[in-house]
């Protein structure tokens, strides 16, 4: 971390007549995982510094992640200007953000993620889900939401979807299959709901994915909402699509 700037000018008189050191202080230096961190960090848009550990310091023997290694790579990105932090509630961590700075050297076609306080909770529950099932899941290939709204945004650009076609999904997982009568590829739509929802929107959920060519849709809701949600979609006659999932913090 850099020295504070003085408020005398150079050459001016310290006690003692000692004149004040010109050595440059060197600040920390990017390194080949700083940069993976940083296009991960921009492809889920909000993350944590344990996420960050679990998903770049795991230590397989110890079954943790290096805690001290995580928060001194953090500590640098924020040093050099490429990563903001944020802690709105009390009651969960501090909150991780590309900087515009950042994203240019993620190099990943995403915006930095604007802060909405509202949204925190389930955006951090989504990456926690979505690394789960990604690791679980051996090759799987995880398109997360900003990049498929980045994705669509530039499709409808172009002519190639219509503004209110479908539904992007919280993420998309490609999972590859083995053994007789396999596909090649298993392309899984995960949404994640951890408020309630009535009727008619979460029949508007069933139904947009008419026009999604995905093979599965694995719709994660909280405990009291299972049996609910799983009659809702037998009723939709999707329940050879939909599989309803719990989900616990």
């Amino acid at each position: 971390m850099s020295t504070p700037p003085d408020d005398k000018p150079d050459g001016a008189r310290r006690p003692h007549g000692r004149r004040r050191s010109r050595r440059r202080v060197r600040g920390p230096e990017l390194t080949a995982r700083d940069e993976d961190i940083l296009c991960w960090i921009a492809r889920h848009g909000v993350v944590t510094t344990e996420l960050i550990g679990r998903r770049f310091f795991w230590r397989p023997d110890a079954q943790d992640y290096g805690r001290w290694a995580a928060y001194r790579r953090v500590r640098a990105l924020q040093t050099l200007g490429l990563v903001l932090s944020d802690k709105p509630f009390v009651d969960m961590p501090a909150v991780l953000r590309v900087t515009r700075e950042g994203a240019r050297i993620a190099d990943v076609g995403i915006r930095p993620a604007p802060l909405v306080v509202s949204q925190l909770r389930h955006s951090i529950a989504l990456v926690w889900i979505t690394e789960y099932l990604e690791a679980a899941n051996g090759g799987a290939e995880l398109t997360t939401e900003r990049e498929l709204r980045a994705q669509r945004y530039r499709e409808r650009e172009e002519g190639i979807r219509e503004a209110d076609e479908g539904r992007t999904p919280d993420a998309l997982l490609r999972i590859p299959t083995n053994g007789p009568g396999a596909q090649g590829v298993l392309t899984v739509a995960v949404e994640l709901d951890l408020t309630r929802k009535d009727r008619r929107a979460m029949e508007r959920l069933v139904r947009q994915y008419d026009y999604e060519k995905v093979d599965r849709i694995w719709w994660y809701v909280t405990p009291g909402r299972v049996e609910r949600t799983q009659e809702l979609v037998r009723e939709l006659r999707a329940d050879d699509r939909i599989e309803v999932r719990v989900w616990r913090d």
